[in-house]
């Protein structure tokens, strides 16, 4: 994905904590609605949301404007996945693929 950038704002593992997307020209963008679905001909952006190895539960924030990564939250806690022993979190990327086309919700 040459050409982005994300930016994090608050610290991690907190309530206030979002990553925002960049473009090549350093414009805000949403990783949902303006990141290109192909990113070569057979080849597929993806907007990787957990890391591998890591355990927080962090997802798209479809309601908010620009579409930035957040920690997901149940009853007002921080999610994050179980570890898989003997390894810490998510043993691959987990993410989505962008979605063009969609209205915006800015």
């Amino acid at each position: 994905m040459s050409g982005f950038s994300s930016e994090e704002r608050a610290a991690p593992f907190t309530l206030e904590y979002r990553v925002f997307l960049k473009n090549e020209k350093g414009q805000y963008i949403s990783p949902f609605h303006d990141t290109p679905i192909y990113a070569d001909k057979e080849v597929f952006h993806m907007v990787v949301e957990v890391p591998r190895w890591s355990n927080a539960k962090m997802e798209i924030a479809t309601k908010n404007p620009l579409n930035p990564i957040k920690q997901d939250v149940k009853k007002g806690k921080l999610r994050y996945v179980a570890n898989l022993f003997p390894y810490k979190g998510y043993i691959w990327n987990y993410g989505a693929i962008p979605r063009l086309g969609r209205p915006r919700t800015q």
